[in-house]
């Protein structure tokens, strides 16, 4: 009887031993630094998916998992804006943005955005390590560090009621206009109609008829379901839009140098990792919605000419009011450097 009373407490004394013991095995094991996240990437399509697969595993390997992100998918902390006053009073401490983000931190991300400005994603490619860290630094002035400079996409021009193969066929549109005054612009030099709406409200504006088209890029049109209600997608190379992860500057700086260090040089293959994927997510979501039946706009060598005209004075025009000159000669002498190495 004794030694069973004694093998009981003892039973006893091991449970409210670990008991005690597992909060601390629990803390042990807790991150020290926590980014909360905004972003209106809905979970497990195109972008997040390369945040969960590519993103959240490289911070893992670099700060051995010592650096958690929570992330608040589609919109649940609002639109680019709301996410971007969240950030400076730190209730979020990183964002997934839009290019429409990233024009309302720094405007001058407008200039990667000129209309037919890149012709491929090769020419990306060259121009994004050469002005990452000028674009890094005027964002670390307005509060926020570029983790890392990704893709929204070669945006295409989706439209309901009929196809925009000519420069004629915009007069008149009623476009959704979420992306800033450079969209704006564009539209009014094409005779289209902009209609300033917020991107969460795009999918209700588009399907209840308050406008009739949109450019977007195609993993957000297939996200969104678009794809039941736009007819019609003319797919030149309007514009190329970027994308960003940031986060504030007090969050970046509390983390240990070792840590920002491992980011700085990892970013370049973690950037080429995550913008495949993408890459590849808008593909194969453009080619699913001409399979479901949308028509792809015919765009004669003729007519892009007449568009790429039409569409020229808007990178000029935006100097001084979006970005400066020296941006934009530097952009230019990038691409005019590729173009001569790669004319042959």
């Amino acid at each position: 009887m004794f030694s069973k009373t004694r093998l009981t407490i003892a039973i006893v004394c091991s449970v409210l031993m670990l008991a005690f013991c597992l909060p601390e095995i629990a803390q042990a094991r807790k991150a020290s630094y926590e980014w909360k996240v905004g972003t209106l990437a809905p979970r497990n399509v195109g972008w997040a998916k390369q945040v969960e697969e590519v993103l959240m595993p490289a911070l893992d390997r670099i700060t051995n998992k010592d650096l958690n992100l929570r992330v608040y998918w589609g919109g649940v902390m609002g639109d680019d804006e709301d996410a971007i006053k969240k950030m400076r009073i730190d209730q979020l401490q990183a964002g997934g943005l839009t290019a429409s983000g990233a024009i309302l931190i720094l405007p001058d991300w407008a200039v990667v955005e000129i209309p037919f400005l890149f012709n491929s994603y090769d020419e990306v490619d060259f121009v994004k390590p050469k002005m990452f860290d000028r674009f890094d630094r005027l964002m670390e002035e307005r509060g926020f560090k570029l983790v890392v400079w990704i893709d929204q996409d070669f945006d295409q021009i989706y439209s309901v009621r009929k196809a925009l193969e000519t420069p004629e066929d915009f007069r008149g549109v009623r476009f959704v206009a979420w992306y800033g005054p450079l969209e704006e612009r564009v539209l009014e030099l094409l005779g289209a109609r902009p209609i300033p709406i917020n991107v969460p409200e795009v999918t209700a504006s588009v399907r209840s008829g308050i406008a009739d088209a949109n450019i977007a890029p195609a993993i957000w049109m297939v996200g969104a379901q678009m794809y039941s209600v736009s007819r019609f997608v003319n797919t030149m190379n309007i514009r190329y839009a970027p994308a960003l992860i940031v986060v504030n500057n007090k969050a970046y700086n509390e983390l240990p140098k070792a840590y920002q260090d491992g980011i700085i040089a990892e970013r370049w293959e973690l950037t080429d990792n995550f913008v495949a994927g993408t890459r590849r997510d808008n593909e194969k979501s453009l080619e699913a919605m001409i399979r479901y039946g949308m028509k792809k706009a015919d765009i004669t060598p003729a007519n892009l000419a007449r568009f790429q005209q039409i569409l020229e004075p808007v990178g000029q025009e935006m100097v001084g009011r979006l970005y400066s000159q020296e941006l934009l000669d530097e952009l230019k002498g990038y691409l005019k450097e590729y173009r001569s190495i790669h004319s042959n």
